[in-house]
């Protein structure tokens, strides 16, 4: 019998179109439950460029999800997005217990920086991110690599938009082994 995954995706106006339907579209047809989180009480979320996507629930609702299934949460990238999640009390007090229960988080362009970086989440992890913010995170924490894997503190990070299929790709990697990462691949 398989195991069923899911994997929690945060959302909020300003989210970047292509990172968060790229990991939307990649986990589901890896067969990976998503579930969009709302953060800012709405259900329908206006992506950065127009996209619009229907959260699942919201925020204040997460404890209704029986997290024992739950491998990783996303943060997709976008300015006005990382500058409300960077801020967002409720979600980096969810990220700081999550971190210390060995599931995966996972975060695209601006995320790395201006919310795992500027505050100090995983303060010895090594990550990237989109290079135009790559002076928010410490020299000895910046890799240059597109995507970058930190199997010792379950961090996965991208630079941008550009890489968000091999960021997804990663991730399935990691959650369901490099075959089914290869079937999808070879899919799209």
């Amino acid at each position: 019998m398989r195991k069923h995954y899911s994997v929690l995706i945060f959302v909020t106006d300003g989210i970047e179109d292509i990172e968060t339907i790229s990991s939307i579209d990649i986990l589901n047809r890896s067969n990976i439950n998503v579930i969009l989180v709302s953060l800012n009480n709405k259900r329908e979320i206006i992506c950065a460029y127009g996209t619009k996507i229907i959260s699942d629930l919201f925020f204040n609702q997460i404890t209704k999800i029986n997290f024992k299934n739950i491998v990783a949460i996303i943060l997709p990238g976008g300015l006005q997005a990382s500058k409300f999640f960077q801020k967002n009390i409720f979600l980096l007090k969810f990220l700081k217990k999550i971190k210390n229960t060995n599931r995966i988080i996972g975060a695209i362009c601006a995320a790395p920086a201006m919310v795992i970086s500027a505050n100090n989440l995983f303060p010895n992890a090594k990550m990237t991110g989109y290079l135009g913010l790559k002076y928010l995170i410490p020299y000895q924490q910046w890799v240059k690599y597109p995507v970058y894997w930190d199997d010792k503190y379950k961090l996965l990070t991208a630079q941008s938009v550009k890489y968000a299929i091999t960021f997804n790709l990663k991730l399935v990697q990691i959650i369901l082994g490099e075959k089914t990462s290869l079937k999808i691949e070879k899919e799209l």
